[in-house]
């Protein structure tokens, strides 16, 4: 597992071997797996925003924009 971004409102997550990441929302509890375009564009936008600094504020808009996607509740044990 490799944190590739974590912040107050937000995690994304890269498993090795497997092909995907996982983006968690950690104010509503929601979570998905994202595969496929979904996953090149996420990837190559925080590769980008690597390179740049961005504020946390502005990572965490542009990754709001896969709210509708992460479909999954987040449960704590």
């Amino acid at each position: 597992m490799n944190v590739m971004y974590n912040s107050e409102n937000y995690c994304v997550v890269e498993f090795s071997g497997r092909h995907g990441i996982e983006l968690v929302d950690k104010i509503t509890g929601r979570a998905g797996f994202l595969e496929g375009a979904v996953e090149v564009k996420i990837r190559a936008s925080m590769a980008d925003f690597a390179a740049r600094e961005p504020s946390a504020e502005s990572v965490d808009e542009f990754l709001g924009c896969y709210d509708a996607l992460l479909t999954n509740s987040v449960a704590l044990h």
